[in-house]
């Protein structure tokens, strides 16, 4: 699967069901969009339910037999699927991506994005941290800020975790999510 996005931790407080995660699009499929940038909850759910402590507590009661929907069914298990309570936008970076911010990216990207492996931002190699820098300054993307409805979902996170992720702005499996959605507040836009 493509990766569309890269999210990296900024910060997080599990006692207060806290995540600040910084998000860019690194596809240029994406950035055709008038807005590339997601403004749903329900990214954040397909996104962080790939960790694998997430996963495990999303199906903690499953009695093994493989049935994940049986265990994601909030009658069947102390949790459900709907596991970030709000997300708020609260900067946006290089959005709408014009036509000239796009040719300064592959200029100084040297004609293509690679991704370096995906391990915490601060133990990367400095050449490393230096492309994830360069494309979260010069690809669209926002920094939110992030509630969950248990600190159990937010403690397998730290400050410096970074991955790319194949979620979409909005994600179909999470489509009944949309009253929970991000929110743009147009007067904290960064350029």
């Amino acid at each position: 699967m493509t990766n569309l996005y890269t999210v990296r931790v900024l910060a997080t407080d599990p006692l207060r069901r806290h995540l600040r995660l910084r998000v860019t699009a690194i596809n240029p499929d994406v950035w055709s969009d008038a807005d590339p940038l997601p403004d749903d909850v329900s990214f954040f759910l397909c996104d962080l339910e790939e960790n694998g402590a997430i996963l495990a507590l999303l199906t903690e009661g499953d009695d093994g037999d493989g049935d994940e929907e049986a265990a994601l069914d909030p009658d069947a298990d102390e949790f459900d699927d709907r596991f970030v309570e709000r997300a708020e936008r609260l900067v946006t970076r290089n959005s709408p991506f014009t036509e000239e911010a796009e040719w300064r990216l592959w200029e100084g990207a040297g004609g293509e994005i690679r991704l370096p492996g995906e391990m915490p931002f601060h133990e990367m190699p400095a050449e490393d941290a230096a492309k994830v820098t360069f494309l979260e300054g010069a690809c669209p993307g926002a920094d939110y800020d992030l509630t969950v409805t248990d600190s159990r979902f937010a403690a397998p996170f730290a400050a410096g975790d970074w991955w790319p992720t194949p979620s979409f702005p909005r994600c179909p499996c999470h489509s009944d999510t949309a009253d929970r959605g991000a929110g743009r507040p147009a007067d904290r836009t960064a350029t």
